[in-house]
């Protein structure tokens, strides 16, 4: 995708996440409104600046895409190092290093442009640096954007089924 860059994220760029950030609640609310909800407008730009100005370690990646100056999209990852108990856990996963991809979002304007291709590529790309030898995920089951692109854009394969229950 021409125009778009992609650095690590400085402050300044609040608004710009915070915007993303929005739509993603708004996208995912109107899926999932028990479980989502679109944030609170209300100092969401400040709990950015602050996340960001907040030192983190050498496997804490935060990304930001930006266009013509403006910032589009973000993804925050991190790569887990292989458990020293992994060889007796259940999980192989637990025994290598692995890429996870906690969130990514991407404004409703540049959304099914490539945006979230070039910020998943680059965690993924980052996380390889690092020994990371599989990435994970995870997103809501029911929605029609986010499931193909993990699927069949970015080659995620489904792997578990996250339950839910609210405690009556």
């Amino acid at each position: 995708m021409s125009g778009i860059t992609i650095r690590q994220i400085q402050p300044g760029d609040g608004d710009g996440c915070a915007r993303a950030w929005r739509d993603a609640g708004r996208y995912y609310a109107a899926l999932v409104p028990e479980v989502i909800h679109e944030p609170d407008a209300e100092g969401l730009v400040e709990w950015f600046e602050q996340a960001i100005a907040d030192e983190r370690d050498d496997d804490a990646l935060w990304l930001v895409a930006e266009d013509d100056g403006q910032v589009v999209g973000v993804i925050e990852a991190t790569v887990e190092r292989a458990r020293p108990d992994g060889r007796w856990q259940l999980q192989r996963d637990l025994s290598r290093v692995r890429l996870l991809i906690n969130a990514l979002a991407v404004t409703d304007d540049h959304r099914r442009q490539g945006v979230g291709t070039i910020l998943m590529e680059a965690a993924e790309e980052w996380g390889r640096q690092r020994g990371a030898v599989v990435a994970a995920t995870d997103t809501n089951l029911h929605s029609p954007l986010s499931v193909p692109f993990y699927e069949d854009r970015m080659g995620y394969l489904r792997q578990a089924v996250i339950l839910r229950k609210t405690p009556r």
